[in-house]
């Protein structure tokens, strides 16, 4: 199973360095995850994009489809009572926590998926497999 940050997952509709590996990736491992918090935060992310803009109903509708086949972690109390302790530790932003608090929740071993060096670096002191694109 493969948990995206939203850093990650925004590669799949905005075509930029490493686009085709999350491509792949996906294509490989139909298990995907996230917290509930990325398809807000991919969405909004997606619309700050002025070179998307025409294209954003479309990209809105693939984003949606692919949502659709993710296993979401709620961001319940649970997951945000967890979201500080990982943010006052490793000393992240607030999303950033969060995002790994999900993953943190979950009973199987996943690999995780972010372009933030600071979360990378933070899900890997976690103890968390983390995928990167090959250099």
């Amino acid at each position: 199973m493969i948990c995206f940050d939203t850093s990650a997952l925004i590669k799949r509709y905005k075509r930029e360095d490493h686009s085709d590996w999350i491509d792949q990736i996906m294509a490989e491992d139909h298990d995907w995850c996230a917290s509930s918090l990325i398809a807000t935060e991919a969405a909004i992310a997606l619309s700050r994009e002025p070179a998307l803009e025409s294209d954003l109903p479309a990209i809105d509708g693939r984003l949606a489809a692919d949502l659709e086949a993710f296993v979401m972690v709620p961001v319940d109390a649970t997951c945000l009572v967890r979201a500080v302790e990982i943010g006052r530790k490793l000393r992240l932003r607030t999303l950033d926590a969060i995002h790994l608090a999900a993953v943190d929740q979950l009973p199987a071993v996943v690999a995780f998926v972010t372009f933030d060096d600071r979360q990378r670096e933070a899900a890997e002191d976690l103890g968390l497999k983390v995928l990167a694109p090959p250099v």
